[in-house]
């Protein structure tokens, strides 16, 4: 996964998640609402973003692998 890990003092909210987003941290984002969707499945914004940022992830990981990595 990304930069974060467990016992990081780092809070887990929506805003947070938004933040590593636009910064570009797109793991570490997306851990982030994993975390916040596990505790409120029923979120459908918090769905629509996990299925995106999965997406955006695993195209940044295909263009590292292809040399054109940022």
């Amino acid at each position: 996964m990304g930069n974060i890990k467990a016992g990081d003092d780092i809070f887990f909210t929506f805003t947070m998640a938004e933040v590593l987003e636009k910064q570009g941290h797109y793991e570490d984002a997306l851990m982030i609402y994993k975390i916040l969707a596990d505790t409120n499945p029923s979120d459908t914004a918090l769905n629509l973003k996990i299925n995106r940022l999965k997406s955006l992830a695993e195209r940044r990981r295909g263009a590292r692998s292809q040399g054109g990595g940022t």
